[in-house]
């Protein structure tokens, strides 16, 4: 009887095993976990990787941003990888914004370019890299007015994650990505 339970008990395990083995997730070389985001994953990971960065931590992480660079109300100029997007976790300012990482990389990044356009036209990239810690970044910019001016009366607060870009590449037609994501 003990060896038939225990038979039972091994069986159980091994199929557990099985089971979540074929369901696991995707791994990269490194043997991290991957996070692959897209046009319907973009907004909604975002959002939880600011709510619940520890499930990212140590994991890979792929997806297509634009480039933009941020001033800052001290004047300090920031490069990130973005969408724009509605109001997110991220952001308290509660009107359109930007949701995605402080960017690191060693070496040369292209050039932001029509950053602030409602279109495609910008520089994208495709990048795979990992989050620097746990830790958010506060950046603190100047608010826009109704007409789409800087009212430097009022200030906005956006978070972000930094994103150390291990591998990128430029992305030529991106007619087919959304520079405006949202839920």
């Amino acid at each position: 009887m003990r060896k038939k339970i225990k038979l039972i008990f091994m069986s159980l395990l091994l199929s557990l095993f099985l089971l979540f083995a074929s369901c696991g997730a995707e791994v990269d070389e490194q043997g991290r976990k991957v996070y692959r985001l897209n046009e319907s994953t973009y907004f909604k990971v975002m959002n939880n990787m600011l709510m619940f960065p520890e499930q990212y931590d140590g994991c890979a992480i792929e997806l297509d941003f634009f480039l933009y660079e941020i001033e800052d109300i001290r004047g300090e100029k920031t490069l990130c990888g973005v969408r724009h997007c509605s109001s997110g976790y991220g952001c308290n300012c509660g009107k359109d914004t930007v949701i995605g990482f402080i960017l690191r990389y060693d070496g040369t990044l292209p050039e932001p370019k029509n950053q602030s356009t409602p279109d495609n036209d910008k520089a994208w990239i495709h990048a795979k890299g990992e989050l620097s810690s746990m830790q958010k970044t506060l950046l603190e910019i100047y608010a826009y007015d109704a007409e789409g001016n800087i009212d430097k009366t009022k200030t906005e607060q956006i978070y972000f994650y930094e994103f150390i870009v291990e591998e990128y590449s430029v992305i030529e037609d991106a007619s087919n990505l959304h520079y405006y994501v949202s839920k």
